[in-house]
């Protein structure tokens, strides 16, 4: 392949290119681009002026047309409020019970205590011989 010709195959034709997603500027070769951008745009971000979830696809649109009242009409995602007044309820964020954090903790503290003692054992008796 002659020079001039490779470096437009590099820049522009080559499908191992590294070229960044649009949504999450994420670096991945052109080739895996569709597949990776089908998944991406689907994500959603919650919109803080209209109260709703908006896909990252539709983010552009959205932003140039929204007003912050809800619209019913868009094809865009979910209307939290309405999901909200017909019972839906919100989903806990992963995490654990104070308790349960409590409990880890204190098992931490135990094995570190015990790993020092025995440490301390070991050493001392190191110096002993």
């Amino acid at each position: 392949m002659e020079r001039d010709v490779l470096a437009v195959h590099n820049g522009e034709n080559c499908p191992q290119r590294i070229v960044t997603c649009e949504y999450c500027e994420f670096p991945l070769p052109a080739i895996d681009l569709f597949e990776h951008q089908e998944v991406c745009g689907n994500r959603t971000e919650y919109c803080h002026l209209c109260r709703r979830y908006i896909r990252l696809r539709e983010r552009n649109g959205h932003e140039s047309r929204c007003n912050g009242v809800q619209v019913d009409n868009e094809e865009s995602s979910r209307d939290v409020a309405a999901e909200r007044e017909n019972g839906a309820r919100r989903r806990e964020p992963p995490g654990y019970s104070p308790r349960r954090l409590l409990f880890t903790i204190a098992i931490t503290g135990i094995a570190v205590l015990i790993g020092s003692l025995l440490f301390q054992k070991k050493t001392q008796n190191n110096q002993v011989h």
